[in-house]
């Protein structure tokens, strides 16, 4: 059992680690998996489901080689276990109190928790037990020494399952005294592994091996009892999270068809031996994807294997069948080496536990004399230094652009383009990213321009200054340190974070963020989202590329979609999307990023003009659009009959879709309250080249007065048919209001007039026609 002075010197691990993890923060996305699993967050934290709509809806094909898969209903929601997904949130309710990017807030999930990993391995090796200093040195090697620093930077949830399953095999021993608890939390973390990636399964054998050998001695009773009481702690993260996470939004028809796709992969059916061997080694022990070489602390593991499996023959057994059984499974794998990433991502959650194996071998290296001792340490650690630097100091994109450039397009198969980046050295990234460095910016966020942000790089340095003070008073004491002392030492640590995330300000309009520098114009948009979107609306976002500045910034509580434009008539999978969200959502807002009369694929603002109802417009810096529009709702009241005007124009009908309309003293009545819509169509016969002439006022308020909403705008908006052939046209122009207004009785007016000189053209019934009534209680 561990005690407060080690509890002391696990916090000091802490705050070293995760101060040094904030000083080479990027705060960055490079990868679609880290897209989808926070916009699967921040979907669940704004309203309630776990959809991944923004990331090119319509354009990702639905599979498990994917991010995400589309349910029976039509919704894409992430092909990934919602453990990370729902550790994110936190995050992003701070990110709101505080006023800074989500997904930057958001990228500061994995510092934490590797940090928290790097002081739970310290806490277990003292379990075992070995002196605090072969502790120390085994979380300190694991913290800087292997590739769980590169991975601080990103939102991957491989960090996250590695800390599960130290935790699960390390549970029975931080318990030795209580080994009902420990049996719990060993079966609490499995789920929680398994909640946040599911081949985590694949250490059930060696926990089984691990925790049959603890049992062995003890009554058939006491074993049943022990496997119940961890079964308890399994259920209770992965029932609720499976339940839920797969029945209520995939759906187990659309679940189901995932799998079976998956398992009929030819790839992931491989069963030819030698290329499974190759993957294996390329995984393992290659120059370009090993984990060995970009996790060369794992050299003490091999250095203390034999004394581990020595002295903790079990506990060697069930982590070294995982170890084997996790290579072996991904050695099958269809992206075996994990995608956009720094070496073999998928190899990441074996770190934490094969480093215990790491403390035997320096348990061993401190038993030689004291300047060979720290000789070796010292050159393993340099050794060790060398790819966690390549991989934090640059931009992991870099080289991925130069391979890009030099091997992928050539080869045209990433399968055997990424066995000669696991083999061949001219394009091994661990000597890539240090020859990109100096090209562009570092990596971290602090540096730009060549320039540092000191506010943030003083708070972590201060971090780093107070953890050393921690360990160095710590290690040198052999009394504990008192109740308070230990709470203030976990009170710093706890706050830390707080001001990591507080320091975000200084890094507001980050460029990795928007590398096409629209921020002049996303921003106000952006805000304005942010100020008038209600629950239950909907955003078309037509540009996905903007796609990483609006997961940073829109607070909204609105669902949107990432999705490109097409030319008119709209593709079938788009206008059945549309149609869904005309029935589903109240209101639609429509990004537009080009000027409209030079858009070359209108079709969805087209779509939305024939089925929707227009409310407003906004222009950004004449380039950017952002337009609202009312869905259809309620059945149609006619208002109006047949009014003809000069220049053989006629206004054919005009109707309300919806609402309370009543027959009134000579014009309708209709009764709603303050915000209500109302939807007016208009249908217009005449001449084609005199509608082009004219524009359509709608005004709503006092005959005498002003008018309080108003509307004025070409005859369907401008879109009409440029057929030359067709001299009469007749068009459906539809106008929506949102009554924001006083109680109070109100006039809803039309008419039409000349666009060039602002003349109100005359009609049968005058220049302004009172349609109806807006009576608002």
């Amino acid at each position: 059992m561990f005690d407060r002075r080690d509890v002391g010197i696990a916090t000091g691990i802490y705050l070293l680690a995760f101060s040094v993890y904030f000083l080479t923060y990027a705060g960055y996305p490079i990868s679609d998996d880290e897209r989808a699993m926070f916009a699967s967050a921040s979907s669940f934290q704004r309203i309630g489901t776990f959809t991944i709509h923004p990331l090119y809806h319509l354009d990702v094909k639905p599979g498990s080689a994917n991010v995400g898969m589309f349910t029976t209903s039509g919704e894409m929601v992430p092909n990934y276990e919602p453990g990370q997904i729902v550790a994110i949130v936190p995050w992003l309710w701070l990110s709101d109190r505080l006023g800074t990017g989500r997904f930057q807030t958001a990228m500061l999930l994995n510092p934490m928790v590797i940090a928290g990993s790097a002081a739970l391995l310290y806490l277990i090796v003292r379990s075992l037990p070995f002196p605090p200093g072969v502790a120390i040195l085994t979380a300190l090697f694991y913290a800087f020494g292997t590739a769980m620093w590169p991975y601080s930077q990103r939102l991957f949830r491989e960090p996250p399952t590695g800390a599960w399953l130290l935790l699960a095999f390390g549970a029975p021993f931080l318990f030795r005294n209580h080994p009902d608890r420990g049996f719990f939390l060993m079966g609490l973390a499995l789920g929680g592994a398994v909640a946040t990636k599911q081949s985590a399964l694949i250490a059930l054998p060696g926990l089984f091996w691990l925790s049959f050998s603890l049992l062995r001695g003890h009554s058939i009773r006491d074993m049943v009892r022990r496997y119940l009481i961890a079964l308890l702690g399994f259920g209770l993260i992965t029932i609720p999270a499976h339940i839920y996470y797969r029945m209520t939004l995939s759906s187990i028809p659309a679940f189901s068809r995932n799998v079976v796709e998956y398992a009929r992969s030819p790839e992931l059916a491989l069963s030819d031996p030698w290329h499974i061997v190759r993957r294996a080694l390329a995984l393992t022990i290659s120059p370009g994807k090993g984990l060995l070489f970009y996790s060369p602390a794992l050299a003490l593991a091999g250095i203390g294997a034999w004394g581990f499996l020595r002295t903790h023959r079990d506990l060697a057994l069930g982590i070294f069948g995982f170890a084997a059984l996790h290579t072996l499974g991904y050695s099958r794998q269809i992206i075996w080496w994990g995608g956009l990433n720094w070496g073999p991502r998928y190899m990441i959650p074996l770190l934490p536990v094969m480093m215990l194996a790491a403390a035997p071998g320096i348990a061993v290296i401190l038993r030689w004399p004291p300047r060979r001792a720290r000789a070796t340490l010292l050159f393993l650690a340099l050794i060790a230094l060398f790819p966690q630097l390549a991989g934090t100091l640059v931009d992991i994109r870099l080289f991925e652009g130069e391979l890009d450039r030099a091997l992928y397009q050539v080869l045209q198969d990433y399968h055997r383009a990424m066995e000669q980046v696991a083999w061949n050295p001219a394009y091994n990234p661990l000597l890539g990213q240090w020859k990109m460095l100096g090209r562009a910016d570092p990596a971290p966020a602090w540096i730009r321009d060549h320039q540092l942000i000191l506010a943030p790089v003083g708070i972590g340095a201060i971090g780093v200054l107070i953890s050393l003070g921690i360990l160095g008073s710590l290690v040198r004491r052999f009394d504990l340190p008192s109740v308070w002392t230990t709470r203030i030492m976990i009170g710093t640590a706890l706050v830390m974070p707080l001001l990591a995330v507080a320091s975000l300000r200084q890094i507001a309009d980050d460029p990795r963020l928007d590398f096409h520098e629209n921020a002049r114009f996303l921003r106000p948009m952006i805000e304005d989202l942010n100020r008038e979107a209600r629950p239950g609306d909907v955003l078309l976002m037509t540009y996905p590329y903007f796609g990483d500045y609006f997961l940073n910034w829109l607070r909204a509580p609105i669902d949107w979609y990432g999705i490109f434009s097409s030319p008119s008539p709209l593709p079938e999978p788009r206008r059945a999307l549309l149609d869904r969200l005309l029935t589903r959502h109240s209101r639609i807002w429509l990004m537009r990023p080009w000027n409209r009369w030079h858009e070359q694929e209108p079709g969805l603002e087209l779509y939305l003009l024939d089925h929707a109802y227009k409310v407003n417009e906004r222009h950004y810096e004449d380039w950017m659009r952002l337009v609202l529009y009312l869905s259809p709702r309620g059945s149609w009241e006619p208002v109006k009959g047949s009014i003809r005007w000069e220049n053989d124009v006629a206004l054919i009908q005009a109707a309300l879709q919806g609402g309370e309309v009543q027959a009134g003293e000579g014009l309708p009545v209709l009764q709603a309250q303050p915000g209500d819509p109302l939807r007016l169509t208009l249908v217009w016969r005449g001449p084609l080249k005199v509608l082009r002439a004219a524009k359509v006022f709608v005004h709503i308020g006092d005959p005498d007065q002003p008018p309080r909403l108003q509307q004025d705008r070409l005859p369907r908006d401008g879109w009409l048919p440029n057929d030359p052939n067709e001299e009469e046209v007749e068009i459906s122009d539809r106008y929506g209001f949102v009554l924001a207004l006083p109680p109070g009785v109100y006039r809803v007016r039309i008419g039409l007039y000349d666009e060039a000189s602002g003349k109100r053209w005359p009609s049968e019934s005058g220049e302004a026609i009172d349609l109806m009534r807006v009576e608002i209680r």
